[in-house]
């Protein structure tokens, strides 16, 4: 695995490099958003990502969503007291709007760009039926996102979209396959300058237009036809949300854990599980989608966890990104909540099997990580959706404190699957001494389920400045840091 600290100096010399150059178009496969970046296999995105989450904090200060006093870590270390009790997540339902459908995603909404995250949505009112073709329907999206002052932008959240006046019209709407070429007229250029600002206005082009069920893809082209350029991007090529989300493509993965236990012939017979679940989103952790299977009572003796694409044009209730939960067990209320609060669309519970097994659907915006962690007291099946994309690897994902928290005393928290549970910590000055360092042990090691950790940390009296939090593992062939997550923080 690619060192952490490589892909940081290789974003800042590319961002160098680029600033520098004399060319006013670069193709988009050549461009700062699609530049590559080792980290969790990403073709296009994790350079740009880690430049926008630089240059956009400054944009939106202190509008970027704070963590609730309230919230509590996601565990505790190493005893596993806190994590037994971490409150259960709460569920908030969506406003209801004039055009919701009760058992059908709103998919009258635009996207607002957020700083490190993926972008969230808002309801938009529209005279446009849901009968109409595709393209009027996207059109009408189009026009509100960036011709309108349709909806203010959600709190934590900006609108990179160009000064009212720029964009003078949805000048045609293609639709082809899953695909959609948008043409826009743009007589006087784009007025949009920088790779933050660039990135975050095509994540919400993207995200906006392909809110149409059957739609995957867009190629945005201005004024009757030409390649859209926004400052020295050429927009050349269609762009999904998982190219632009700033997470990149996802590994296959089944996660699954059997509960089942030795039995002699005279021991008594499981007692079939009763279950019940909740959701919260960026409740517990910024960016973060949390779903909670709970054993109210009785023994679950399995679940399974995966992740699929799927059709939305199909069903109502669905849109591009599925987890699918299996669990021995029968929900308490089993049906279809709509919920519309980005990235989590819908769930959907469904009892099979005699009544002994639970199927939850979760409907998601698009691919991004996920994880399952296993809490006690009482039994939890923990799934946990995205996140800051700097704060994620494959074995480390950081909650707390998120990127461009400041303070000197701090406590951090999050998931973890490493070698033996141990998970290693430091932090770092610009230079790359280092301030402190410890290790902490999760609740689980090497495992397709996550385990959980907390540890805190004091730094000198003498540190100031900008320093990064970086939280790892050791390989044990090499000593190589393997999973590496780096958190910037200031000190004060």
């Amino acid at each position: 695995m690619t060192n952490e600290r490589d892909d940081e100096i290789l974003g800042r010399a590319l961002s160098r490099a680029i600033e520098t150059l004399d060319a006013d178009e670069t193709p988009y496969e050549r461009s700062r958003m699609a530049a590559q970046a080792a980290r969790r296999g990403t073709p296009f995105w994790r350079v740009a990502a880690l430049a926008a989450s630089i240059l956009l904090a400054g944009a939106l200060g202190s509008t970027l969503l704070e963590r609730p006093a309230a919230d509590q870590p996601v565990g505790a270390q190493p005893s596993s007291t806190v994590a037994a009790n971490t409150p259960a997540a709460t569920t908030t339902a969506p406003a209801p709007t004039a055009t919701a459908q009760p058992n059908a995603i709103d998919h009258d909404r635009i996207f607002f760009a957020r700083d490190g995250l993926a972008p969230v949505s808002a309801h938009i009112s529209s005279t446009v039926p849901a009968t109409a073709e595709a393209s009027k329907r996207i059109s009408r999206r189009m026009a509100a996102l960036l011709m309108e002052n349709a909806v203010a932008a959600p709190p934590g959240s900006t609108n990179a979209r160009p000064p009212l006046g720029t964009i003078t019209s949805v000048t045609d709407v293609q639709v082809s396959g899953d695909r959609v070429t948008i043409d826009l007229g743009v007589p006087g250029g784009w007025k949009v300058s920088g790779s933050a600002a660039t990135g975050a206005l095509v994540q919400q082009i993207v995200y906006t237009a392909t809110e149409e069920p059957g739609i995957r893809s867009v190629l945005i082209t201005e004024n009757r036809g030409k390649p859209a350029t926004i400052d020295q991007l050429v927009w050349d090529k269609p762009l999904t949300r998982e190219d632009v989300s700033g997470y990149g493509p996802l590994k296959d993965e089944v996660v699954g854990e059997e509960q089942s236990r030795p039995c002699t012939p005279n021991c008594p017979a499981p007692v079939p599980a009763k279950l019940s679940n909740n959701y919260s989103v960026d409740t517990f952790a910024a960016g973060v989608a949390r779903f909670i299977v709970q054993v109210d009572s009785g023994d679950w003796e399995n679940f399974i966890v995966n992740s699929r694409t799927v059709d939305d044009t199909k069903d109502p209730a669905q849109s591009k990104f599925q987890i699918l939960i299996q669990v021995k067990g029968t929900e308490a209320k089993p049906g279809l909540e709509i919920i519309d609060r980005s990235p989590l669309r819908s769930i959907r519970s469904t009892t099979k099997a005699g009544g002994n097994l639970t199927v939850y659907e979760l409907a998601l915006d698009d691919q991004r990580p996920w994880r399952v962690a296993l809490l006690p007291n009482p039994d939890r099946i923990v799934v946990d959706i995205g996140g800051f994309a700097t704060s994620l690897s494959d074995t480390v994902a950081v909650y707390a404190p998120k990127p461009g928290d400041s303070g000197r005393q701090f406590t951090v928290s999050g998931l973890s699957r490493t070698y033996e549970a141990t998970t290693q910590w430091r932090v770092v000055d610009s230079v790359r001494r280092e301030l402190a360092k410890g290790f902490t042990t999760a609740s689980r090691g090497t495992s397709a389920v996550w385990g959980t950790y907390q540890f805190s940390v004091q730094l000198p009296a003498t540190v100031s400045g900008n320093v990064t939090l970086e939280v790892y593992w050791g390989s044990p062939r090499d000593g190589a840091d393997m999973g590496l997550v780096q958190v910037p923080l200031t000190v004060r």
